[in-house]
């Protein structure tokens, strides 16, 4: 065999070898591609591994893009309000509901929370009228000002997107809650949040695990957007938040009786954080509400 056919032979053999080891990957695409996104099967982008253990202070954060909130009526405590939205970019440019890529199986991301961090709501606006309009409806369960954090990844440039606002409940707010709650208690199982690495300190990367208590049976846990849990944080003095995912994303690997629900986290400023968990258990969704004081 001549050496140019041998050089061929090996290009040949080189390319199929490559093709089977790609094939033999898993097919989840985060597993592969662990930052960007990619198309589903449904033909929709998804966002892929975007970094999720930061603490982000929306008063040091900018972004071209401005978010309206107009609610249709005076919002109360424990009566439903209608919100109007408008998100378009500081050159007058709407961001439309499919200019926005699915992140954790939505588009727009929502997250809701009144001055005492007692009440916190996920909520997923949908487009309403024009380019770049939409709507959403909640109950406050208290009064004063609460904080609307937005989190999204536009399609132009597959960055995230962090928005905030604020809007008035009338009423007298309830007393601030400062306190050491970290288990929780529902039906027969006890929900704890476990520092996993001991002692979380400003600016050092943590590790939580969200654990439920042995009992007679072990509850059954469903997907809630794509994941088995989500943690929100929020700091007592109303900077900012964090919104995390558990470190394994592949469900399909995982025994949902027993899931992994660890997460990892960095705080830069000492204080006072309310955590909330999301979870989907016997068919019911909840959210559990955590505390963590991190010393200066």
């Amino acid at each position: 065999m001549s050496q140019k056919a041998l050089q061929w032979f090996a290009i040949t053999a080189g390319c199929i070898l490559a093709y089977v080891g790609m094939r033999s990957l898993p097919v989840e695409p985060c597993n592969f591609l662990h930052y960007g996104e990619f198309v589903n099967a449904e033909g929709v982008i998804e966002g892929c591994g975007y970094e999720e253990t930061e603490f982000f202070d929306m008063q040091a954060l900018r972004f071209p893009i401005l978010v309206k909130m107009t609610p249709q009526e005076t919002p109360r405590t424990g009566e439903p309000v209608t919100f109007d939205l408008s998100i378009q970019t500081t050159s007058g440019r709407p961001i439309s509901y499919h200019d926005i890529a699915v992140t954790h199986t939505e588009r727009l991301h929502l997250l809701l929370v009144d001055p005492t961090l007692q009440d916190y709501q996920h909520i997923h606006p949908q487009p309403a009228g024009p380019p770049g309009h939409y709507t959403f409806t909640m109950t406050p369960q208290g009064a004063g000002e609460y904080r609307a954090y937005f989190d999204f990844i536009p399609l132009t440039n597959s960055r995230r997107t962090l928005l905030h606002s604020r809007f008035e409940v009338e009423g007298q707010p309830k007393d601030s809650v400062e306190s050491a709650k970290v288990a929780h208690q529902w039906q027969d199982w006890e929900f704890k949040l476990h520092f996993k690495t001991g002692t979380p300190r400003v600016n050092e990367e943590f590790e939580m695990e969200l654990l439920v208590s042995d009992s007679d049976r072990r509850p059954k846990f469903e997907p809630v957007m794509g994941a088995f849990a989500h943690l929100v944080a929020f700091d007592a003095e109303g900077r900012g938040f964090s919104h995390l995912h558990p470190l394994n994303p592949f469900l399909d690997e995982q025994d949902p009786f027993n899931p992994e629900m660890n997460f990892r986290m960095r705080l830069d400023r000492p204080g006072h954080y309310r955590i909330w968990a999301q979870i989907k258990v016997e068919g019911e969704e909840l959210y559990l509400p955590f505390d963590l004081h991190i010393a200066s």
